[in-house]
């Protein structure tokens, strides 16, 4: 959970970005987006060392690739119009289940067996 909350964080960067328009000082202080990326990119980076801390890398790292598939392209189809070229709607869904489940696919499966749980003897193995 705390690598999906550093995805969703991440997320909140990559659509604050897109809404960042001028690089005046004068207007990027005044453009609410500017603090959310820093909130945003500043949440993220602690909900993932905090999941790094507690859990596996692989697990920590495909729940924040989760958060921050799901969370801005929710954004950018629903709120900021974004759509597919004609025709490619297909691609762009399987391309997108595709991400997500090897995501799952990768907390679930990905972890490699931890050191010392081999069941023999090994003073078998010796000749």
């Amino acid at each position: 959970l705390l690598g999906l909350g550093a995805g969703f964080g991440f997320g909140v960067v990559e659509v604050a970005v897109r809404l960042i328009d001028d690089l005046a000082p004068a207007t990027l202080f005044t453009n609410p987006a500017t603090y959310a990326l820093l909130l945003g990119g500043g949440a993220a980076f602690l909900l993932l060392t905090s999941a790094l801390q507690r859990g596996s890398v692989t697990t920590a790292t495909a729940g924040m690739v989760i958060g921050e598939t799901i969370g801005p392209a929710a954004v950018g189809v629903v709120w900021l119009g974004d759509r597919t070229r004609e025709g490619l709607t297909w691609l762009a869904v399987l391309g997108f289940a595709l991400a997500v489940t090897a995501a799952l696919a990768l907390a679930r499966f990905g972890e490699a067996p931890v050191a010392g749980t081999h069941t023999e003897d090994a003073s078998t193995d010796r000749a």
